[in-house]
């Protein structure tokens, strides 16, 4: 028989509008949702797919699979399914940042007591926080509409699962067995085993316990349901590898094999195990920088994954969390005289103490035919000639960061890198308050520069790599970028202090600080500040050690003070 699926979409909409204005007297804030349908070949044709997609607003969405003959049949279940979509949104999670929660202590839960079963926990975690969501939300739609969403739900346990439900998985068929107790309603699971209805009995209670849809509970409630799964999932496996046993080797297939377990769909449920779709991370933007702040990088960057925010690469969640991490600025206050630096350059001698490539041989050999090191050598000295004005300004930012392997993982928040990168977003954070240039010059093997700018969101996006390769000072790129400057610079350079070509790059450094210019060194190692840094000090330098971005900025603070 021919499918008329106008008439079904009429009907669809038909009733959601029913809903909107009467249930929820179109108080909602977001639009109708919008009605497709899918098709026998897809995976989820029995049950649809439904789901809330944050692209320019909130938007629910409703791909109708298998459908019921009779239309006042499919008009009840539309009712039961937008009712259970509005609430995901009015309800629980409610907002993106609760759903990030949620997420956060699925995730916790399972590093902490059963990340030996070495499942996907990233891929899992959706389907968890789901199935902890939709028992709450259902057991709120049940409360109002007994009748309906109870015929919805034995429908979808009949229509989701293959088999008989009561030789499923316990950790399978968790959600509807908790539903099942609370709400005292047979759902038609037949579960005989008076161990694991104790067992779900104690978890309903915890979920019920300070009230069902209580806001502030939904993150423990989520602890409480994850920890009820795993260990329902540990036992499944010891009686897997029982019936091994009493079998000679022949596995029962409805039991959980080594790998992700196998659940059945909750309704709110798209390909990712989700009831949120992420489009448009920027319309969340404000929330991912307040979870930001709740979170470690490495947890920052698995929960977005968790959560199926795919439009955002490794770097943007990096740049997001760094961002959202430098509240405080870090203010390195450096002021010149406007005005212009000129120099000149007069004969000096040329001592054994000073470095080699100084010595100019044609100046020592038109000053004496004679070469007597220490007394006719000679060298150039350049003198600044700075022809001031009356007012001052702020400098501009050299950022000089290591790079080499020995700084580590940008991930990992005891490495150098780390804390070094996170030093360096609140430094720029000052120098873009302030309206001044940045550019960024960073050394391993090879250096990578990043020219003057005010483009502040590109250059803490550059920042964002790995250590790798040796420790090579760049002095020639330094002095590329403070000659285009053009003016004063304040530079700034982290570093574990294990610099090749040390000597070279203490001699540039004291030539730099000689024509008016500003250095901070912050050394992140324990040892004693090495002697050729210490010569730099005497040239207005300060140099400090600091393992830390929370000791950088004290240090910083404290000079102001």
């Amino acid at each position: 028989m021919k499918i008329n699926y106008d008439e079904y979409r009429r009907l669809a909409e038909e009733t959601c509008q029913q809903v909107f204005s009467e249930e929820y007297s179109n108080s909602l804030g977001i639009p109708l949702p919008k009605i497709d349908f899918i098709f026998p070949d897809s995976i989820n044709y029995k049950t649809g797919e439904y789901y809330i997609k944050i692209d320019e607003t909130f938007r629910i969405f409703f791909n109708f699979g298998l459908l019921p003959i009779r239309y006042s049949e499919f008009q009840e279940e539309v009712r039961v399914i937008v009712r259970h979509e509005i609430e995901h949104y009015m309800c629980c999670p409610f907002d993106v940042l609760t759903h990030l929660r949620m997420l956060k202590g699925i995730i916790e839960t399972y590093n902490t007591h059963y990340h030996h079963h070495l499942i996907d926990i990233i891929s899992l975690a959706g389907r968890i926080a789901n199935e902890t969501a939709d028992i709450i939300i259902d057991t709120k739609n049940f409360r109002r509409h007994k009748s309906e969403t109870l015929k919805s739900e034995k429908s979808w346990i009949k229509n989701s699962s293959e088999g008989a439900v009561k030789d499923l998985p316990r950790h399978n068929k968790l959600m509807f067995l908790t539903k099942e107790i609370i709400w005292k309603e047979d759902l038609g699971l037949g579960e005989e085993d008076e161990g694991l209805r104790d067992t779900v009995e104690s978890l309903a209670e915890k979920l019920e316990k300070g009230g069902i849809t209580n806001k502030s509970l939904f993150t423990s409630k989520t602890i409480e349901y994850t920890h009820c799964f795993f260990k329902l999932y540990e036992q499944e496996k010891q009686y897997q590898r029982q019936k091994e046993i009493e079998n000679a080797g022949e596995a029962d297939q409805n039991l959980p094999q080594s790998g992700q377990p196998q659940l059945i769909p909750p309704k709110g449920a798209s390909e990712n195990g989700s009831q949120f779709i992420f489009q448009s991370p920027d319309k969340i933007k404000d929330t991912l920088v307040q979870f930001a702040q709740e979170a470690s990088l490495q947890q920052f960057s698995q929960i977005l994954s968790a959560a199926g925010i795919s439009n955002l690469s490794e770097q943007d969640k990096q740049k997001i969390w760094f961002e959202a991490h430098n509240m405080d600025i870090i203010p390195i206050i450096e002021r010149a005289q406007l005005g212009s630096n000129d120099h000149y350059s007069y004969p000096a001698p040329w001592r054994l103490s000073d470095p080699l490539e100084d010595l100019d041989m044609t100046l020592s050999f038109s000053t004496s035919p004679v070469i007597i090191p220490g007394i006719t050598t000679k060298k150039w000295v350049r003198n600044s000639v700075f022809n001031s004005g009356s007012e001052k300004t702020n400098m501009n930012l050299l950022l000089i960061i290591d790079y080499s392997g020995s700084m580590g993982d940008v991930n990992n928040e005891n490495s150098n890198i780390h804390q070094a990168i996170l030093a360096a977003y609140g430094i720029i954070r000052y120098f873009e308050s302030i309206n001044k240039k940045i550019a960024v010059l960073g050394f391993s093997d090879v250096p990578r520069v990043f020219d003057w700018s005010k483009d502040y969101d590109s250059v803490r996006e550059y920042l964002l790599h790995n250590g790798s390769g040796g420790t090579k000072f760049p002095v020639l790129e330094a002095q590329r970028l403070v000659e285009e400057s053009r003016e004063s610079i304040v530079s700034v350079i982290i570093t574990d202090g294990e610099i090749q070509n040390n000597i070279e790059a203490v001699s540039y450094l004291k030539e730099y600080l000689t024509d008016g210019n500003r250095l901070y060194i912050f050394l992140q190692d324990n040892k004693s500040i090495n002697q050729n840094y210490k010569l730099l000090i005497d040239f207005g330098g300060r140099i400090v050690k600091c393992l830390s971005a929370k000791q950088m900025r004290d240090f910083v603070l404290n000079e102001i003070e």
